[in-house]
């Protein structure tokens, strides 16, 4: 960046300059990335946040579209962004799992096909992804028309337009805040850091977690998304969804 916007020192880039070079390395060992935090909130909050609630039958749509894209996201580890992306006529269920793609690449995505994603069914009724969907896709039925059936995501009043990353973001903020999530501290994004610390410190693999992630590094999981910890609470939902 330096050598594009300044000129030649002494016949070299300014960006390979020793004196340049010495300086940035100096000023990164005084001062080098660290996360924005070094806790992480348990996703065992929400999830028993979503078990008072109830049964997804007596959910206002509302608190459902909530629930889905906040348990998708913990499920997963997709970002908003493709949470809002996902295809509608993608959405598969099996007896056991659901399927679904997305219809726009993935951050740092640039020739790959376009990824597609599983999540399989769990014992806790009131905390299965794959029923959660089911649910919603089944109760947004009678809203899809033309303008909106290309995404699975639509928004809760009409006309229900297909929501924007912005909006899938609110939502899960929501569900943080009303399961006791300090929101002011941790965003919807946090639930990548969150499920996948989670996962961590359930003992699944650092590979399964970066595929999931779609993170390129283990470094960079490490130092900016990794805060394990013990937990009393066995994971309920994304501790078996993440290895698919």
């Amino acid at each position: 960046m330096l050598s594009k916007t300044l000129g030649m020192i002494e016949g070299r880039p300014v960006g390979e300059h020793p004196l340049v070079t010495r300086l940035l390395k100096g000023c990164y060992n005084i001062n080098p990335p660290r996360p924005k935090y070094n806790i992480m909130w348990d996703p065992d909050q929400v999830l028993n946040y979503f078990v008072s609630l109830g049964e997804n039958r007596i959910l206002s749509l509302a608190q459902l579209a909530r629930k889905m894209v906040t348990l998708v996201a913990l499920a997963t580890l997709m970002r908003v962004s493709e949470i809002a992306s996902i295809g509608y006529e993608s959405v598969v269920f099996s007896e056991s799992s659901a399927k679904f793609s997305i219809i726009a690449p993935r951050k740092a995505q640039h020739s790959e096909p376009l990824q597609s994603f599983s999540i399989s069914m769990c014992p806790n009724k009131m905390l299965c992804p794959v029923l959660v969907v089911q649910d919603y896709v089944e109760r947004t039925q009678k809203f899809r028309s033309a303008t909106n059936s290309e995404r699975l995501v639509i928004a809760v009043i009409a006309p229900h337009k297909p929501v924007t990353p912005n909006s899938v973001s609110r939502w899960i903020k929501t569900s943080l805040r009303c399961a006791g999530v300090d929101t002011d501290t941790f965003g919807a994004h946090y639930t990548r850091s969150a499920a996948a610390s989670k996962a961590t410190a359930g003992g699944l693999s650092v590979d399964a977690i970066l595929r999931a992630g779609n993170w390129s590094r283990e470094s960079t999981f490490n130092r900016f998304y990794n805060r394990a910890k013990g937990s009393s609470v066995d994971s309920v939902v994304f501790g078996q969804q993440i290895q698919n």
